[in-house]
């Protein structure tokens, strides 16, 4: 029985990859039906991506899209394709991870061969994008300042999904602190939303949202009481209750306090009878706070409970726990629990700490964003300068050309007298350089002489010195008086002998005109070699013997062998 359950398992696996490419090709095919290439194109973008962390599952239902756009060699299907597996692969890992990077390369790639600019833009945007989301912000401005830059260079018209494209841009410049810019993309993408719709809803409350955060309190109240009507037209219960909170907010301000309450209360309503946990959240802590300053303290502790309830562990959630505590150690004071209140003002303080550091690497990031915004001005405007450059050069190029060429045209009968002149001028260079090398040459045979005569003399005195070495060894003892005269003899031999610095130095230039270049290249080729190395190196080119070497040095043989091998070392060393 467990067998035959086995093998049905493993049918059913090979079987579902199967089936999951086909009912997607279904949708694929509904795409290829579409005759309008921006919709088209729109639609491959909202193709299903979430597969639980199964990208198997991902690649498959994708893979006719692929097909799809090479059979009709289509560059933004294509794109699209590239788009939704990084964003699959993204959900898949709910991290940055090196496949959705590579997708999106692939994507870059693509565009470079057939460039797009509306394409770029929102590539740039969906990077930026990802990277913001998941809390990389420094590695997303190169991104969002590119799209931001592209977009005055394209037709908005020809973009596809305007208004998400647009709201990513938007909530990245709403983090950063700029809420004029933020408010320029959703106004720019409000007329690509469908009238009475929840995306027109939400567009038009985040303007009210991040004007009102500009303190532009009038503007935001006249696009809050829109985002009421188009609420209302759409039916949508969860947005009426969430304009209602904010509309609430400024009746508060206003000082019509019942007002005010009557609206967050319903927001809480509407929120909690369609399980909008997070904004039920948010109005019961408002109404709380509202109760404090009125001290009606057994409302607001009863509003604050409430909250409390609908908070998760999570991120997101510490500034609202920093003013929840806030709340409850002024409610703790006022109804005379002191125990309570200082329980809740540690917390309270810890919790500040904590937002406290996030706020300042917030405040971080946007110092930095201000600086790559500079710094990428500041690249564009060099860019456009060369460009400028670059463009007078040719022209300055272009000018010149035509001076040489009217030059050319204007010299061109003189142009004989001119090649008669080079030629006898060629002449009598020529005999010059070959009057120039006969001295050369017998300058370069008398120093050739020369050196030899001083190797055959070097020689000759190596001959000499080791016959009065042998004499000093045989006469040491029988004849005192003439042993001295030898020494004195074998002494001043080896002072003429000896090499010094300034006879190398004369040694040596004669040396280089021999040979010319030979030391200058070993000591190019090695650069580990010193001055005595380059001694040795001469006096073997002469190809001198060890006693002879140790004679003219002053040391002995034996140092001449060691010297030898360190210099061998030093060599093979460089050529390895």
């Amino acid at each position: 029985m467990k067998t035959i359950l086995f093998c049905l398992f493993v049918f059913i696996t090979m079987l579902l990859p199967f089936h999951i490419s086909r009912a997607y090709g279904q949708s694929v095919e509904k795409i290829s039906t579409i005759k309008n290439p921006l919709a088209q194109l729109e639609a491959a973008l909202q193709l299903p991506v979430k597969f639980e962390g199964d990208t198997l599952k991902l690649k498959n239902a994708l893979a006719p899209l692929l097909e799809m756009a090479d059979k009709k060699r289509s560059v933004a299907l294509k794109w699209a394709y590239y788009m939704r597996m990084a964003d699959g692969l993204s959900i898949a890992y709910d991290r940055k991870n090196a496949a959705s990077e590579r997708y999106y390369r692939l994507a870059e790639q693509l565009l470079r061969v057939h460039p797009d600019t509306e394409l770029e833009m929102l590539g740039c945007a969906r990077e930026g994008y990802y990277n913001f989301i998941y809390r990389r912000v420094k590695e997303a401005f190169p991104f969002f300042l590119r799209a931001n830059d592209l977009k005055s260079k394209v037709n908005i018209k020809k973009n596809p999904l305007v208004v998400k494209h647009y709201q990513f841009m938007a909530s990245f410049y709403s983090y950063i602190g700029d809420q004029a810019n933020a408010v320029v993309y959703l106004e720019e993408a409000l007329p690509f939303s469908k009238s009475a719709s929840r995306e027109r809803v939400d567009l038009i409350n985040s303007i009210a949202v991040y004007l009102d955060k500009d303190s532009l309190n009038h503007q935001a109240f006249t696009y809050l009481n829109r985002a009421m009507k188009e609420a209302e037209l759409a039916k949508d219960s969860v947005w009426i209750g969430i304009i209602s909170g904010n509309l609430a907010d400024h009746a508060w301000r206003n000082g019509n306090h019942e007002h005010a309450i009557a609206l967050v209360k319903k927001n809480i309503d509407l929120s909690m009878r369609y399980n909008e946990r997070k904004d039920a959240m948010r109005a019961n802590l408002n109404l709380a706070n509202w109760y404090i300053e009125l001290k009606e303290w057994k409302l607001a502790e009863q509003y604050v409970i409430a909250c409390e309830s609908l908070m998760e562990d999570k991120p997101y959630f510490l500034k609202y726990k920093v003013e929840l505590a806030k709340s409850k150690s002024g409610i703790m004071r006022g109804l005379g629990r002191s125990g309570e209140e200082l329980k809740q003002l540690h917390l309270y303080l810890t919790l500040k700490d904590s937002l406290e550091k996030r706020v300042n690497d917030k405040e971080i990031q946007r110092m930095l964003w201000q600086r790559e915004s500079e710094k990428y001005n500041r690249t564009i405007q060099a860019t456009e300068e060369r460009r400028i450059r670059t463009k007078r050069m040719y022209q300055f190029i272009g000018i010149v050309l035509i001076l040489i060429f009217a030059i050319v045209v204007l010299l061109v009968n003189k142009s004989k007298i001119k090649i008669k002149m080079r030629n006898t001028l060629l002449e009598r260079d020529q005999l010059a350089l070959a009057y120039e090398k006969q001295l050369l040459d017998q300058e370069m045979l008398m120093l050739r002489n020369s050196l030899n005569e001083s190797t055959d003399t070097i020689r000759q005195n190596d001959v000499t010195i080791q016959q009065l070495r042998e004499e000093l060894v045989k006469i040491s003892e029988a004849d005192p008086a003439y042993m001295t005269q030898v020494t004195d003899n074998l002494n001043a031999l080896l002072q003429y002998h000896i090499m010094t610095d300034e006879r190398w130095q004369k040694f040596k230039q004669v040396f280089n005109k021999v040979y010319p270049a030979y030391l200058t290249q070993m000591r190019e080729t090695y650069p580990k070699v010193t001055e005595n190395d380059l001694k040795i190196l001469a006096l073997l080119k002469l190809d001198l013997s060890n006693a002879s070497m140790s004679d003219l040095l002053c040391v002995s043989v034996e140092a001449v062998r060691k010297a030898k091998q360190r210099l061998k070392k030093k060599l093979e060393q460089t050529q390895e």
